[in-house]
């Protein structure tokens, strides 16, 4: 069938095993939590297409984990691997499907870090910012069009992204956990001060008094309520937004030929090592849904492990037709043959930045929409690597843990994975040393000297005002 309408929709922060429709779930051996999923028509599309249960992000970031959505290619080869510092330069898919004919449309809730800023919509002929009905429209007058959607409102703050989506309830939401737990805004010096969007300044207020409140979960190790208003807000999500949208896109869609993707970038995650998803190789955070859906796509499930960077290279088979090279393999004989392949080889890995020179750079875009060409240092901190059913990470830098913030990380780490069950760890120095050895092949690019940890925080402290 030949798609004219090709709709490809993000839902940022979204756990692969945190959609009813996946009975194979993580969280529960992890967490414990009150709040069930609901139904939802997310739900009622995965049990009508090709869901792709087992997906591996090539990174826990927004940025470069869509690099490698829209180039099919690992971060070392598209430019863009850490949070906000490099930027893509690699061909795109809307690139591809502008070459083929298609309108493109690019509309997103994070446009500090998905988007112009870090040069992700070559070949896209409209950029939309926080504006649904505005894509629909798109997609209604558009003969032929490939559109790609963002919604962030599974990140934190969980469900609602901003007061324009949130309203009264985002409020009341925070009102009544800072009651909850007793929290006052003087009383937290916050190490997240991250924005996403363009925030007005009651808005900024109040994302900083609910980081508030997870950085004080999360010191108290309260991993379980944590995880509780993540789920939470997957379901707010879902009853004030994303059902409504799918009911209007799909009516839209009715009597035409179309092909619908819902992924994610990463996940969400909270434990001694991971915080929400931030730096993370928790499983919980890099193993994303993938669904592929159309009127001559049949029902399935599919556990085996694919990759991220496997969506462009479908797109070319499926439509573009183009000979250039992606890192990733199409995905079209499992979609419409029902072929049954291995897992997949898939590689994730963690770069950072500098606290300051994110938030220098951000302030750059406030005050005159413009990103600073200047390259600032980025570390290499972990890399991961999965083959048959072994996932092996090895960790370069140290990792902020709960109490001290500054503590060693693990070094290495092999683990078993039987399909989607609980990981475990084993000892295999053999297979140690050969995943050691892909990991080194895949991340590349070479490690850069930086300043310690603690000269890090002090400066970034300082840069919010406190004297330290």
């Amino acid at each position: 069938m030949e798609y004219k309408k090709i709709i490809w929709i993000s839902l940022d922060t979204l756990r692969a095993d945190c959609i009813k429709f996946n009975k194979n779930k993580l969280y529960p051996n992890e967490y414990k939590v009150k709040t069930s999923i609901n139904n939802s028509k997310f739900d009622e599309l995965c049990a009508k297409g090709c869901f792709f249960a087992n997906a591996i992000s090539v990174a826990p970031y927004t940025s470069a984990s869509h690099a490698a959505y829209f180039t099919g290619l690992w971060p070392k080869n598209n430019g863009l691997y850490d949070q906000f510092n490099s930027k893509l330069n690699a061909k795109t898919v809307f690139e591809l499907a502008k070459r083929a004919g298609y309108t493109t449309i690019f509309k997103t809730d994070f446009p500090f870090i998905l988007g112009k800023y870090l040069n992700m919509i070559r070949g896209v002929d409209k950029y939309i910012i926080e504006n649904n009905e505005s894509v629909l429209t798109e997609i209604k007058n558009n003969e032929k069009v490939f559109s790609f959607i963002h919604f962030g409102q599974i990140h934190y703050p969980y469900g609602f992204h901003n007061l324009k989506f949130g309203g009264e309830d985002y409020i009341k939401k925070i009102e009544f956990l800072e009651k909850k737990y007793d929290i006052k805004p003087e009383e937290i010096n916050l190490e997240d001060m991250a924005i996403e969007t363009f925030r007005t300044k009651e808005d900024l207020s109040l994302l900083y008094r609910y980081k508030k409140i997870i950085a004080r979960l999360y010191s108290n190790k309260n991993d379980d309520a944590l995880f509780n208003l993540y789920l939470e807000g997957i379901n707010y999500f879902h009853k004030n937004l994303f059902n409504k949208f799918l009911e209007k896109l799909f009516k839209i869609l009715e009597n035409e030929d179309y092909l619908v993707i819902i992924s994610s970038d990463h996940g969400e995650a909270w434990n001694e090592e991971t915080y929400g998803h931030h730096n993370s190789s928790d499983e919980g955070v890099i193993r994303i849904p993938i669904l592929f859906i159309a009127k001559d796509i049949k029902p399935k499930l599919y556990s085996n492990r694919i990759r991220t960077i496997d969506v462009a290279p479908t797109l070319n088979d499926l439509l573009f037709k183009s000979k250039y090279k992606f890192d990733g393999k199409s995905l079209s004989k499992i979609i419409y043959k029902n072929i049954i392949e291995k897992d997949r080889f898939a590689f994730s890995s963690v770069w950072v930045n500098e606290s300051k020179d994110v938030l220098e750079k951000v302030h750059k875009i406030l005050k005159d929409d413009k990103l600073s060409t200047q390259r600032n240092i980025s570390i290499k901190y972990s890399a991961t690597v999965y083959q048959d059913k072994y996932k092996y990470t090895i960790n370069y830098k140290k990792f902020l843990n709960r109490s001290e913030r500054i503590a060693d990380f693990k070094k290495e780490r092999l683990l078993r994975i039987e399909n989607l069950e609980v990981l475990s760890p084993i000892k295999d120095i053999r297979k140690i040393l050969e995943m050691k050895k892909m990991v080194e092949e895949y991340n590349n690019i070479k490690p850069i000297t930086r300043k310690s940890q603690k000269e890090i925080m002090k400066e970034y402290f300082n840069l919010m005002g406190y004297k330290i």
